[in-house]
């Protein structure tokens, strides 16, 4: 039977919560249920720096029309970094510098090869509405003045695709932000040994809709269900890339990894 607490947060759901669910109950439970803090890691604190940084640009370039100099946002990156590097526990291999020094490449690269061909036209706005009988919201990361949604996201390695939580994203905010044609694109900045940009732009279609307003519904009653296992399979389920992971060792038992 499911707590008024959890009838309450199944109310109203973003798109980030419902990726979190399905890539890990334990991992949403931890985190809209229980909340508890995200520790963090030091991906999680690189793309939310990256994240911020663009964010900062492109909240400006409404008003001028033009791109922060490249020193300027560094600048503003490392302070973010800083910040959120605070809050987080470094592994044995990693280090702070090693961290500023990749996101300053990529800052370079979003701004160099992305940013210059931009205008915004809404940039982190909140946006609601209803997707297969449930409340959804979430902030969009950009519209752009043609009415497309542009999402920026760093990854680990090269994608060859557009990952199922991403496609749904973007999907969800085409569905509910009124000044969206239908135009989406994800501009991923990737941090292997050679930092690179990889776009991919793609329309909504019937596919996506039904998949959107299949996946709502399924989510919202799963969470009143009330049962919220790991999901071990996980690629990101171990102490590198959860935050969760001390947490989830303690109460499922050590067969997360360790790497």
């Amino acid at each position: 039977m499911q707590t008024e607490q959890e009838t309450f947060l199944a109310e109203v759901l973003s798109p980030s919560q419902v990726s979190l669910f399905l890539n890990c109950p334990a991992k949403w439970m931890f985190r809209y249920l229980l909340d508890l803090k995200d520790t963090g890691t030091a991906a999680t604190a690189l793309g939310k720096a990256f994240h911020e940084t663009i964010a900062h640009n492109f909240r400006q370039k409404q008003e001028t029309t033009r791109d922060l100099p490249l020193a300027e946002c560094v600048e503003f990156f490392g302070n973010v970094l800083g910040r959120e590097l605070e809050e987080v526990k470094l592994q044995k291999d990693e280090s702070p510098m090693e961290l500023l020094d990749l996101g300053t490449t990529m800052v370079a690269k979003y701004l160099g090869e992305a940013a210059l061909l931009i205008q915004p036209a809404a940039v982190e706005s909140r946006v609601a509405g209803i997707i297969g009988g449930v409340r959804v919201s979430g902030y969009v990361d950009l519209l752009d003045a043609d009415g497309r949604l542009i999402d920026s996201k760093s990854a680990i390695k090269p994608i060859k695709g557009i990952a199922h939580d991403h496609r749904l994203q973007l999907t969800s905010y085409a569905m509910i932000t009124p000044a969206a044609t239908g135009a989406r694109r994800l501009d991923t900045v990737t941090k292997g040994k050679t930092v690179t940009l990889v776009q991919k732009s793609f329309c909504i279609n019937e596919k996506d809709r039904q998949y959107a307003e299949n996946v709502y519904p399924m989510v919202q009653d799963s969470i009143r269900e009330g049962i919220f296992l790991p999901r071990r399979g996980s690629s990101l389920c171990s102490k590198r890339y959860c935050g969760y992971w001390s947490i989830c060792e303690r109460e499922y038992g050590g067969s997360v990894r360790d790497d």
